[in-house]
């Protein structure tokens, strides 16, 4: 008989036995697979380094524009507010500043006419009006359109209350008479002439930072794209000044962020340049403010303290212009005759302004005052050669002798007091009051 083959059968392993046995044989295939030929024993695992971060590029910086004036042209006349308005010098003249506080601060209480509503009256127009035309001149709308026409009315006029009074013309008719502005490459506005008028608007009671004022463009610098471009052609044109209150250059970081004196109150003031002072107070006397470049006032102030630095001028320590000087010693009248020899008190404020005055009307007109500046091109009244030539200084003379005069004539009516009076008054006494140093 044949043996038939048959298929053999599989043999089954029990599931445990075939877990362990999976488990054996792990490890050997693990090593087959990391074997090679058998010559590489190295069994260093292999790292893999991890993925390399790339910092995305700086974005450029640009700082937000101010675009409501970026259309702005040259010769436009615009409407802004004060706290708008960017300071391109460091200082200013603080005694320029309080003579207008004084001026323009009438006292209502005053004794002296209150027995006589009149004489009170033409005192207050003139002191309390004062302001009034001036910012209507200053917003190019020249005086007012009329006097007070009762006490009652000066006590409800303010600045910041429009509908309380009118000027002559609507401001920004008279354009010539108008404060100059830059746009610049940040859209803001840079003012080139006015710093004094709008700290002293900026100040008084019924001014302050958002009093509407208009000005005129001058230039729109908008399309240069950096500030250091900016500030560059601003320099190169002469349209700012990079001198601090005792004329040490610094540098625009360092301008101030708004007008107005410094004070404790508030961040970011302008210093007092006590030569931009003193030359304020020559004004008329050794030189027209006419169309003069801008800055002129710190070019002759400049010019003196390069003459105190030389012996040529005595310094302003020498003189009685600060406190602990008293008002009186401050005040004590100065003067020059028809042959410019000098009178009156030599240690004065008024002192102080007419030997500074003689010193600038002795330069001849084509003498040099700063840079390429001559003293013709800074309006000099050359007082020397009017003198030699026969010209009367008369105009220079009663200019000097009523900056210190006080405001009651010799029949006790009012009249306009000097400049240098209301500034010393107000920087030793504050507002005019009964009671203060003010003297009533």
């Amino acid at each position: 008989m044949t043996q038939t083959d048959t298929p053999s059968t599989p043999v089954l392993l029990p599931r445990p036995l075939l877990r362990l046995l999976a488990a054996a044989l792990l490890p050997l295939a693990l090593a087959a697979c990391n074997g090679g030929d058998g010559d590489d024993d190295d069994d260093t695992p292999v790292v893999t380094p991890p993925p390399v971060v790339v910092d995305p590029a700086p974005e450029v910086e640009t700082p937000t524009r101010n675009t409501a004036y970026l259309k702005a042209k040259a010769g436009d006349v615009i409407q802004v507010r004060i706290e708008e308005l960017r300071p391109t010098q460091a200082a200013i003249g603080y005694d320029q500043i309080y003579y207008k506080l004084g001026r323009w601060q009438g006292d209502f209480n005053r004794a002296t006419w209150a027995a006589d509503a009149a004489l009170h009256l033409d005192y207050l127009d003139r002191t309390v009006g004062k302001k009034f035309d001036d910012y209507c001149e200053d917003m190019g709308g020249t005086e007012r359109a009329q006097k007070f026409a009762d006490i009652a009315a000066a006590r409800a006029a303010r600045l910041d209350q429009p509908e309380t009074f009118a000027c002559k013309d609507a401001p920004g008719t008279h354009t010539d008479n108008l404060k100059t502005v830059v746009v610049g490459w940040d859209g803001n506005l840079y003012l080139t002439d006015g710093h004094h008028t709008f700290s002293s608007l900026r100040t008084i009671f019924d001014g302050g930072p958002q009093l509407p004022v208009w000005v005129k463009v001058d230039a729109n610098y908008s399309d240069l794209t950096t500030a250091a471009a900016f500030w560059q052609r601003m320099v190169d044109e002469r349209r700012a000044w990079l001198r601090d209150g005792q004329n040490q250059p610094i540098t625009v970081d360092q301008l101030p962020s708004r007008l107005g004196m410094a004070s404790a109150d508030e961040a970011g003031g302008m210093q007092e340049d006590r030569y931009r002072s003193l030359v304020y107070y020559t004004r008329d006397i050794a030189y027209k403010n006419g169309s003069l470049p801008e800055f002129a006032e710190f070019l002759w102030g400049d010019w003196l303290r390069r003459q105190a630095a030389g012996g040529q001028l005595p310094a302003l320590d020498q003189y009685k212009m600060l406190a602990p000087a008293t008002p009186a010693q401050i005040l004590a009248p100065s003067s020059f005759n028809a042959t410019l020899a000098p009178g009156g008190a030599n240690d004065s404020y008024a002192a102080a302004v007419r030997d500074a005055s003689l010193k600038m009307g002795a330069l001849a007109v084509t003498d040099i005052v700063f840079d390429d500046r001559t003293a013709a091109s800074l309006g000099v009244i050359p007082l020397t050669a009017n003198v030699v030539a026969g010209v009367s200084v008369k105009g220079s003379r009663d200019t000097l002798d009523e900056l210190t005069r006080n405001d009651v004539k010799d029949n006790g009516t009012p009249r306009n007091a000097g400049k240098l009076w209301f500034a010393a008054n107000y920087r030793a006494c504050g507002k005019p009051a009964a009671g203060t140093c003010w003297g009533w």
